[in-house]
């Protein structure tokens, strides 16, 4: 039977993402799979990472981190790379991964939209989360990579002050996403986060669905469709969520 597996933020952890294939016997070409953005950056081998995920045949949502790194790529594109990396402010970790990214990887990473929809399943993919108050047309693409609250004014925030957004959205499509590995893994009725930090030596967390299968609104037995596999190391440490990403 065909399968769908959601997957958690990869962040360069390219080791670890053949691990969960090979924990899942993911099998290409009949099973679906499917990440819920951010590939690159902070773990050991962005290059890898996406490799991974192409050779695999993956489906993708695009993440903050995978759109900093296209923002130099533009860039470098329109104007080559001695402009972009005068114009263009990356962090340390993000300049090591453009560095391990070849021009394909960058085109596969621009092609990826914000958003996918699965309707057999009932659920929508996106890498942060959506904010509650707004038709799926109508969300903020900024908000769709990086959403992570609701503030006491009811307004989607960065941050991790607040409400998590999950805990408010209500449906009827569930929502699996990833970007918030502070608070880990997020077991919500209409939603679910699978950030589970690998890149900080945690875990890579991924959802299996059988065919057609919606998500189990059963905590239980949602969590018996969960598949994880260890971080190999602590590739980096973690911040407090609230500063720049």
């Amino acid at each position: 039977m065909a399968r769908t597996i959601i997957v958690g933020d990869v962040h360069g952890c390219g080791d670890e993402l053949g691990d969960l294939l090979d924990t899942t016997r993911y099998a290409q070409g009949s099973d679906r799979l499917i990440l819920v953005g951010d590939l690159v950056a902070r773990g050991p081998d962005s290059g890898l990472a996406v490799r991974r995920a192409r050779d695999a045949g993956a489906l993708a949502v695009r993440g903050n981190h995978d759109e900093k790194v296209l923002v130099w790529w533009r860039a470098a594109t329109a104007h080559g790379k001695g402009v972009a990396d005068r114009k263009i402010k990356l962090s340390d970790r993000h300049r090591t991964a453009v560095g391990q990214l070849a021009e394909e990887d960058f085109r596969w990473l621009a092609s990826l939209p914000l958003v996918r929809s699965l309707a057999s399943h009932n659920l929508i993919v996106v890498h942060a989360g959506i904010d509650p108050r707004a038709p799926l047309d109508e969300q903020d693409p900024a908000m769709l990579m990086n959403i992570r609250s609701i503030d006491e004014h009811s307004r989607p925030t960065r941050t991790l002050d607040g409400l998590a957004w999950a805990k408010v959205w209500g449906g009827p499509a569930h929502v699996v996403f990833g970007h918030d590995a502070r608070r880990g893994l997020q077991l919500e009725a209409f939603a679910t986060g699978l950030d589970t930090g690998c890149c900080y030596g945690r875990e890579l967390t991924s959802l299996v669905l059988d065919d057609d299968e919606e998500v189990p609104l059963d905590i239980a037995q949602r969590k018996k469709r969960l598949v994880t596999v260890p971080a190999r190391a602590v590739h980096c440490p973690m911040g407090d969520g609230n500063g720049p990403e």
